[in-house]
């Protein structure tokens, strides 16, 4: 990279890259690190091709391999994530998972490897997937691996396993940029790079940067750690310390690259983008689907008074017929009788028979325009409601709803099954609503499978939008066309069915209306003798009218077809809810002022045919009370948060302040807990709505809130300060000021509990030591429960909960527990080395 400057955003006055220059060579290993927002994932997203240059250039010469800050893992199996279209080798493919520290995982999902890890990975933790995308990247053995902080989301132990023996072993010879938090390991690092604001601060070796005399010595000093000998022997092939400078030009791969590629996706070994099928009802579309849609767009009153102006249209319509059949008949019988006489024939009253025809004409309409207008009303309105109805129902869906069915699923219903029914139905119903509604099961049936073979489309576009540069970077853009146009083709081969059935059909209705027109013609020759004029015409007409009939009987099958839709999106408004948001007790309006927490037997599982992941779990924690929660990563610590807020219904009992949980609505207990996730949720809107959405408080109390922890100046620099929008995801504010936002958030809420679920994982640990000192101030008097894997974030804890396998192990004081050597927690400190656990001992003790 030389003199490379870069804007996310040119209408911002300062760029997010400026003036970086470095060389990394094979055999290297650059560090990359820095504050929150001083652009560590810009710099790879550079080496990406993703951020283009404004000034400098990028040279990147051999393949890719990127593990992305919040690890993308797609709707398949965990192997089929790991080999991502290569080969599978079974000596290579243990090699990594050992590796990547996923053995024992592997060991307690179900079906091992070949477990389907849901969309967006929902069936494995955090520190599950960033292994699981860690894993990916080393089984492609690329030239080139930038890796986007892997070692925050898990613990002390597998973290040391990862860098030790995946990054500086198995990597050794390859390129390697590491953006980290994790300053313990930069002895290890051939380079270190240290960003502030897009700036390189400086570039050296390890010692050279302790000489600089820069901040960065001191930050070191907290978070450094006694060297340890390697659990692994030195390799004379492990990474060299060296320190060079840099040229570089972006390079795109090979063509023979792409054919290996191509040649790799023959393999049974596949991308496969597994999905549960979706549930499809068979046979024909039953009453109860139509009262509901009809039900949803008014009153029975009001659809029995629309089906009495149909028939009393219909009457006028056929009376106009009738009164013309008359009229020609009258005259007909004069004309005979002055034939008979010689004499002239006698004129009837014109203005009697038009008078009443044209009433018959005048009334016929306007029942026919308040028909159509009131129908419309009727079918319109219902979808409105059955929107509606549907939106409620997905928002009150238990979290397991999610779980089992993917994004693109629920879009499918919102965009094509909502579309029908706002566009075609409508207008079809009018056309054939006084037509008998045949039956056509065939059709049906194909219709119900054509909507459910465009949901995978929608979700396989949702998740590569979602992890679309790590698809780049890994140039595996042709697999996942080809993927797509797999879906896509099967969609397709749904919808040229349904037509084709719907032409042959029509043509099946055409040749038998020809048929008929053809005998009811011959037949009239036939009976001329035995008819009057007035009969024959009416027979006739009737005859040519009944063209309509085939039209109608095909309107007929289309709204049957596009009733599936209704059906469809029924099915969505009668979805299993969580439980009522508010009951007949309400809980006192500053409950819980003390913050105790006790559980009792409590046993927790996802969904009712799911593992237990919390078993047997009695514990209790005292008001005020600073709590760390602490295991190996799928331990069950957010399971332990899931149960508190009821996002699945827990065996057992927890009481908040001596109030039952299950005995309140879920609003009223979800609302007076605080919690900063593990994936920073920031809705798209402005960074006011985020910090406030109900806007009660004021902007003065919300800049003071962002100097706390640290964003006031980020905010400050952005066009429209507070009232900048947030893009989808938060996408233009980095992970580490996405956790910041939330935790501004739970400070501006000020509940008596607060729950920090990994929140400082992806920050540098000086502002994770800010927000642990903000925490400590803001919440001095609250119940604080902190999940982290940074043993020194939660080491001055009141008491350490250590959990493994779902089941609580042990919990005490920090130093009570550092004092038994046979203690998990006693374990996982001394695995930091020993100056560290010795600091950490002296943390506890005080």
């Amino acid at each position: 990279m030389q003199d490379f400057t870069a804007f996310w955003d040119k209408e911002l006055r300062t760029p997010t890259l400026q003036g970086l220059s470095f060389t990394v060579r094979p055999g290297e290993l650059l560090a990359v690190v820095g504050p929150v927002g001083a652009g560590k994932s810009s710099l790879l997203s550079a080496v990406l091709g993703e951020l283009p240059p404004s000034q400098g250039q990028v040279s990147v010469h051999g393949r890719i391999a990127y593990v992305s800050q919040q690890p993308w893992v797609f709707s398949g199996t965990v192997r089929s994530n790991i080999l991502f279209g290569k080969k599978y080798e079974k000596e290579r493919y243990e090699k990594v998972i050992k590796v990547c520290a996923l053995e024992e995982d592997l060991q307690f999902l179900e079906n091992g490897d070949l477990t389907v890890v849901g969309d967006r990975g929902i069936t494995l933790s955090e520190g599950q997937k960033v292994r699981v995308s860690l894993a990916r990247a080393v089984y492609q053995d690329a030239d080139i691996y930038l890796l986007d902080d892997p070692l925050s989301t898990v613990d002390a132990g597998v973290s040391r396993h990862l860098f030790k023996q995946c990054i500086c072993q198995v990597l050794h010879e390859k390129i390697t940029i590491l953006v980290t938090h994790q300053w313990q390991y930069l002895k290890d690092a051939s380079q270190i790079l240290l960003l502030e604001k897009g700036e390189m601060v400086h570039k050296g070796t390890y010692a050279e940067l302790l000489k600089s005399g820069v901040d960065f010595a001191s930050l070191l000093k907290k978070e450094n750690e006694e060297t340890e000998p390697s659990p692994v022997p030195e390799s004379p092939t492990m990474r060299t310390q060296t320190s060079s400078k840099s040229s570089v030009q972006s390079e795109q791969s090979s063509t023979a690259l792409l054919k290996d590629a191509a040649a790799e996706d023959q393999d049974t070994e596949n991308i496969q983008d597994t999905l549960s099928e979706e549930r499809r009802l068979e046979g024909k579309v039953g009453f109860k689907t139509y009262k509901n849609y009809f039900r949803a767009g008014a009153h029975w009153s009001v659809i029995i008074f629309l089906i009495l102006v149909s028939i009393a249209a219909q009457v006028a319509y056929i009376l106009q017929d009738w009164w013309i059949l008359n009229w020609a008949n009258e005259q007909d019988t004069l004309n005979i009788m002055a034939l008979g006489k010689g004499n002239k024939t006698e004129k009837l009253d014109l203005n009697w028979y038009l008078g009443i025809f044209s009433g018959l004409t005048v009334t016929s309409l306007l029942l026919g325009v308040t028909r159509s207008l009131l129908a419309l009303y009727i079918l319109v309105n219902s979808s409105q409601n059955l929107h509606n109805k549907m939106l409620k129902s997905i928002l009150r869906a238990p979290v397991l709803f999610f779980d089992r069915n993917p994004a693109g699923r629920i879009l499918n219903r919102f965009s094509k099954d909502i579309g029908q029914m706002d566009d075609s139905l409508p207008s079809s119903f009018q056309k054939f609503i006084q037509t008998f509604l045949q039956v056509i099961e065939t059709s049906r049936d194909v219709k119900r499978l054509e909507s459910s073979t465009q949901s995978p489309v929608f979700s396989h576009l949702v998740s590569s939008l979602q992890g679309l540069w790590t698809i780049r970077a890994y140039k595996a853009e042709q697999r996942f066309q080809e993927l797509f146009d797999s879906h896509q083709d099967l969609h397709s081969e749904a919808w040229f069915l349904l037509l084709s059935i719907t032409r042959w059909f029509t043509l099946r209705l055409d040749i038998i209306y020809f048929i008929f027109v053809s005998l009811v013609d011959f037949g009239s020759l036939l009976l001329a003798q035995t008819l009057n004029v007035g009969q024959v015409g009416l027979i006739l007409s009737y005859a040519l009218n009944i063209l309509v009939f085939p039209w109608c009987i095909r309107l007929s099958v289309e709204v049957e077809n596009m009733m599936i839709s209704v059906e469809r999106v029924i099915e969505y408004t009668e979805l299993e809810q969580e439980a009522p948001w508010e009951l007949k007790f309400r809980p006192p309006p500053d409950w819980p002022n003390n913050g105790m927490i006790a559980l009792s037997n409590v046993n927790f599982k996802y969904s009712s045919d799911g593992p237990l992941v919390l078993k047997d779990l009695t514990t209790d924690i005292k008001p005020g009370e600073k709590v760390g929660i602490v295991g190996r990563t799928g331990a069950g610590k957010s399971s332990f948060i899931a149960a508190l807020f009821r996002l699945s219904e827990p065996e057992g009992r927890v009481w908040i302040d001596k109030i039952l949980t299950t005995e309140i609505g879920l609003h009223d207990l979800r609302k007076k807990m605080s919690i900063i996730p593990q994936d920073p949720i920031v809705f798209t809107g402005t960074m006011r709505i985020n910090l406030d959405p109900f806007k009660k408080h004021t902007d003065e109390e919300l800049w003071n809130v962002l100097e706390e922890v640290q964003l006031k100046e980020i905010i400050e620099e952005l066009p429209d300060k507070m009232d900048t929008e947030l893009v989808e995801s938060g996408s233009n504010l980095s992970v580490g000021q996405k956790q910041l936002v939330c935790l501004a958030r739970a400070i501006l809420r000020k509940n008596q509990i607060l729950i920090i679920d990994e929140a400082t994982a992806h920050v540098d640990p000086s502002t994770d030591e800010l927000i642990q000192r903000k925490i400590r101030e803001k919440f001095a008097q609250c119940t604080v429960l902190t999940i982290a894997h940074r043993l020194s974030t939660i080491i001055d804890s009141d008491r350490i909960m250590v959990l493994d396998s779902g089941r609580l192990e042990e919990y005490d004081e920090p130093y009570v527990l550092l004092q038994n050597r046979d203690s998990l927690f006693y374990k996982m400190v001394q695995q930091l080395g020993k100056a560290k656990a010795a600091t950490l001992t002296e943390t506890a003790k005080q």
